[in-house]
């Protein structure tokens, strides 16, 4: 099919016009095969981060989180830079 046959909603349609007009894209096809081409890099990202979340998940756990030390640590870090800061 080709993409001067492609029919968008008018309100699509408009903005596809505005933006050949502003000189955004040359020609209306060169509008849509960079939509297309964007749309294909998120598919693809998707893809990547699905398989570096489902590599994490297989991993297996890493154990509870003890909020305790993770407090004591942040105002460990904390109380060090005040006083760099006086100092």
């Amino acid at each position: 099919m080709s993409t001067s046959a492609l029919k968008l909603a008018a309100d699509l349609e408009k903005f596809l016009a505005s933006q050949v007009q502003q000189g955004t894209y040359r020609t209306r096809v060169a509008a849509i095969a960079a939509a297309v081409a964007h749309e294909k890099r998120r598919a693809e990202q998707r893809a990547w981060l699905q398989g570096e979340l489902q590599t994490g998940l297989d991993s297996g756990s890493i154990g509870g989180l003890d909020m305790t030390n993770v407090i004591r640590r942040g105002s460990s870090r904390v109380a060090a830079r005040k006083r760099r800061a006086r100092g």
